[in-house]
């Protein structure tokens, strides 16, 4: 497996960089503020009209960014959490190690691939 404090340090600028990330989406689909001063005078228009829609649907593209980013923080943060425990690496399923390579591009897998594959069949996520 890797040196765990590379991996930890990898893990650690991964979950700032996606915090980062968020921060900008969220700031860029103007998220922060109230809708109305999101979309100014579109709001008082025809909610019909092209503009108005395209600002809401822009709106709605930034929340589901920012929404993909924080889950892929997160799941980035319990790595971290397993790490510390002394559980990452370990498949939670079969308790066997996770090959180093899927941890390379996939630090916050929590099974090897015969379990995920395994959950993914038997597991469908919610609509």
């Amino acid at each position: 497996m890797a040196d765990t404090d590379v991996e930890r340090k990898r893990l650690e600028a991964e979950a700032e960089a996606l915090s980062a990330l968020a921060s900008q989406a969220e700031e860029e689909a103007g998220l922060g503020r109230p809708i109305a001063e999101t979309v100014g005078d579109v709001v008082t228009r025809d909610p019909e009209d092209t503009e108005f829609a395209s600002v809401l649907s822009d709106r709605e593209v930034g929340e589901n960014l920012v929404q993909l980013l924080e889950e892929n923080r997160e799941q980035v943060e319990h790595a971290l959490d397993r790490m510390n425990q002394g559980t990452y690496g370990v498949c939670e399923d079969c308790g066997k190690q996770i090959p180093a390579e899927r941890l390379r591009f996939r630090p916050e897998a929590t099974r090897c691939v015969d379990c995920q594959a395994r959950f993914d069949r038997t597991n469908v996520a919610p609509a």
